[in-house]
């Protein structure tokens, strides 16, 4: 079964490159010969041979140039050392990320349902193309019908794990971020979308729990993910940074108002396709300012979002949510992740996650009312699906961007570790250890994310929307936007060639005749004269290749004969394609990780382990609280009681221009926000999020009447656990049982205990006697969850007791030793 080349080394003539690569275990060799002499076309050759290492080394010994070098053969031009410069910009050691054995490209969940584990997870390589950054430079070895063997896909992003040492076992949680390469850019030169629906700064973000005290394999083991979206609002628009004056916010231009609004239908039916429904839009835009400027993305968005849901059923609408985060936060009285909480739960309860086990039995038989309207997708018995996606976005798909993607992380983390058996509800405290390591991962990985496509960290990060951020973490805000300013002013630019030349976006000479350099945008690279838009304006969620294959399927004909099938013969094998196909197996990737093959150096083990050990956290359980470390540390608020906060100054320039926190600072600041101006839902999202009644936590539910208050803030009602409240007996049975005891000689009277009723716990005492009446009491003078006291036990049960504990104390009589005598 081919996979992928480990080792590889380059080999060099005056004609030719020689590439040697080599398997993991080095037992098995193939050679790639390059020629050097065509610069207009890459012309290589591949022996479809497997050799071992004496066959590749008596092969290299025959090459008759040797050591051979012929100069002269490829002059680099000015130009061509231009453009090597410019490519050489990107940075490939930062951010950039590659698997030999896991599609990077892929979430989880399409990983695991690609493999064929009839045949031991069997998977031919098969990568996302939105997500692969090289897929331009692999396009010549393709072409080529080189072996994919060769070709290792590498995604841009960020990838960062944290270990979770746990009293029963050990966790790693695990955050993916995936950028698109497809309309890829800076901040202010790539906004909205292209005509085919790509959005700028698309990035796809997937959370995953891996049980690392299960089985280490990927059939047996325990994995659970979460996938969310963040882009660029999907119409056609843009800034023009030199609309921004000396500082400031360019101008929001709508380039394009579309009725039909192709542009976003072809974006949604990307994520419909690659998701399913219902797909959740998150609009973190303000909707009221004292000048007009984001609210026209608002509006436009939703009346494009309202003109698709006409064509979609109920089920499979988009449900819009429309949140201010900027005004939430000026608020005094209104906390931005309270806010969120509600409509997180209720997102991540209708896409559900994907989990490679069963929920564990318990909790299926105590199920919780937060997922009263929950109903999973199932693969199969054990496997659960995600469906649909959550999508968020502000203007830039940064800070604001950010912080809601942790509230929906947060509560989705909340249902993981639920449906792992390791928390008895759906809640984690945000003030808990795991929940601080846990937002640390989002932000770093949306600092990372600035940095990629802003030119600087985070500007408000996930404490100042807690407003628990300290005085530095204010000042570093002012820093950042001055760093963006910069980064967007004078090296976006050269930022941008790079990236257009990387992704082959601009190949010279073949684009236009003009150098990358000497164009005064890139627009037209982007958007195309030549390209139309074809499909249809009603069924927009079906692309035109779709679409006609509906009308054939359903097309009449005119005899009334059944119609005819389509196409021939399927085509034979080829087997050169099926030589270049990459195939993996569990069984070798649990190789390649553990390296089976070799003994591992105890050293090396030691120095593995003392690394995990400094990078994991340990804690008690999952909603332990952070433990103070410093005489600095602060304890951290909760999520219901925001703080109330002084406005800072604003501080004009010379010119009287704003920074762009200080004009979110100033805008309606006289108002005083409401949570229905803040949060409005469409009726989609009410549809197809229903309200949760416990969505926040082990809040009790509205209707559990149980008058168990004053034992709820120390133990939960028998409705929270068992899921049932207080079981009356049927008329009949309770007819039988009062029958029985006045046969006995014994009064009920069921307000004996409403007479007796003691004021404390040491009373409860019912008396045996009152008057002539004989009364049952039962054994425990005090029954109850809270005390009880040892029953009286007599001296006949006690002396039996201890004989039946000390059998050896007890002599036989003399009857039972003469039998024993005699039968021994």
């Amino acid at each position: 079964m081919p996979g992928r080349l480990r080792r590889v080394t380059v080999y060099e003539t005056g004609t030719k490159f020689y590439i040697v690569g080599s398997d993991y275990s080095r037992k098995k060799f193939n050679l790639l010969k390059i020629d050097r002499l065509e610069s207009k076309v890459l012309l290589t050759g591949e022996p479809e041979n497997d050799y071992t290492e004496a066959e590749i080394m008596e092969l290299l010994a025959t090459v008759s140039e040797g050591s051979s070098t012929v100069d002269g053969l490829l002059p680099n031009s000015a130009e061509e050392q231009r453009y090597v410069k410019i490519f050489q910009s990107v940075d490939l050691s930062t951010d950039f990320y590659f698997s030999y054995t896991y599609d990077l490209s892929r979430s989880l969940q399409e990983n695991y349902l690609s493999s064929d584990w009839k045949k031991g997870g069997f998977k031919k390589s098969s990568a996302d193309t939105r997500f692969v950054w090289n897929g331009f430079l692999l396009e010549p070895l393709r072409q080529n019908a080189i072996s994919e063997r060769w070709m290792v896909e590498v995604i841009h992003g960020f990838v960062a794990q944290q270990l979770v040492e746990l009293p029963l076992t050990q966790l790693s949680l695990i955050l993916v971020g995936r950028r698109s390469a497809r309309y890829a850019g800076t901040r202010f030169l790539k906004r909205g979308a292209n005509l085919k629906g790509d959005v700028a700064n698309d990035v796809e973000t997937e959370q995953i729990i891996w049980d690392r005290g299960a089985p280490q394999s990927w059939k047996d083991g325990r994995f659970t993910a979460f996938v969310q979206r963040r882009g660029s609002v999907p119409l056609r628009w843009s800034q023009d940074p030199s609309t921004r004056g000396v500082v400031g916010k360019p101008l929001i231009m709508i380039d394009i108002h579309e009725p039909h609004a192709q542009t976003a239908g072809a974006h949604f039916r990307e994520l419909l396709k690659k998701y399913g429904a219902p797909i959740v839009v998150y609009n973190l835009v303000k909707r009221r300012e004292k000048r007009r400027h984001e609210s026209l993305l608002h509006e436009q968005f939703l009346r494009t979002v309202n003109y698709l849901n006409q064509f979609l059923p109920d089920e499979e609408q988009i449900a819009y949510v429309a949140f201010d985060v900027a005004r939430c936060n000026k608020s005094p009285d209104m906390n931005v992740l309270s806010m969120l909480n509600d409509t997180a739960m209720r997102a991540v309860l209708a896409h559900g996650w994907f989990q490679t086990f069963k929920i564990p039995h318990r909790q299926e038989l105590n199920p919780r009312d937060v997922f009263r309207n929950f109903q999973p997708k199932y693969v199969d018995p054990g496997v659960m699906l995600q469906r649909g996606i959550s999508r968020t976005n502000c203007v830039d798909c940064l800070d604001r961007t950010n912080v809601a993607q942790f509230a929906i992380g947060k509560a989705a983390l909340a249902c993981q570790l639920f449906g792992m058996g390791l928390l008895d509800e759906p809640f984690v405290d945000l003030s808990s250890e795991l929940c601080r390591a846990f937002e640390e991962l989002y932000d770093s990985h949306g600092d990372t994310l600035a940095w990629q496509y802003a030119g600087s960290q985070l500007v408000h990060s996930i404490k100042t929307y807690k407003k628990t951020a300290a005085l530095q973490e204010r000042s570093r805000d002012v820093l950042q936007t001055l760093s963006r300013y910069y980064s967007n002013t004078f090296g976006d630019y050269d930022k941008q060639a790079a990236i257009n030349l990387f992704l082959g976006i601009f190949r010279p000479q073949i684009s236009c005749r003009s150098t990358l350099w000497e164009l005064t945008s890139d627009y037209y690279l982007h958007f195309p004269t030549n390209r139309r838009v074809l499909t249809d304006y009603c069924a927009w969620m079906y692309d035109t290749e779709e679409l006609e294959k509906i009308l054939e399927e359903y097309e009449i004909i005119d005899d009334g004969a059944p119609p005819k099938a389509k196409g021939g013969d399927e085509a034979p094998t080829d087997p050169i394609a099926v030589y270049s196909i990459v195939c993996t197996n569990s069984e070798t990737e649990f190789d390649v990780f553990h390296r089976a093959f070799e003994l591992e150096p105890l050293e090396n083990k030691k120095n593995q382990k003392a690394y995990f050990e400094t990078k994991k956290i340990t804690i008690g359980g999952v909603n332990d609280p952070v433990a103070s470390t410093g005489m600095f540390w602060t304890k951290g608020k909760s999520e219901g009681s925001p703080v109330p906060q002084k406005k800072p100054k604003s501080k004009k320039d010379k010119k009287g221009a704003l920074t762009d926190e200080e004009e979110d600072e100033n805008d309606d600041e006289s108002q005083r926000a409401t949570k229905e101006e803040t949060v409005v839902m469409e009726p989609a999202f009410n549809r197809l999020c229903p309200p949760q009644p416990e969505a926040t936590g082990c809040a009790r539910s509205a209707d559990d009447k149980s008058d168990s208050t004053v034992l709820f803030t120390g133990l939960r009602t028998r409705k929270s656990v068992y899921g049932i409240d207080r079981l009356d007996p049927a008329q009949n049975d309770a007819d039988h049982y009062t029958h029985y005891v006045e046969r006995a000689g014994i009064v009920v009277d069921p307000e004996d205990w409403v007479k007796n009723k003691p004021t404390l716990l040491t009373q409860i005492r019912l008396p045996g006697e009152c008057g002539n009446v004989r009364r049952m009491t039962s054994i425990f003078t005090t029954d109850n969850a809270i005390h009880t006291e040892v029953p009286e036990v007599s001296a006949a049960s006690r002396q039996f007791y201890e004989l039946s504990a000390h059998p050896a104390a007890r002599l036989p009589s003399p009857k039972d030793w003469s039998i024993f005598t005699a039968y021994g």
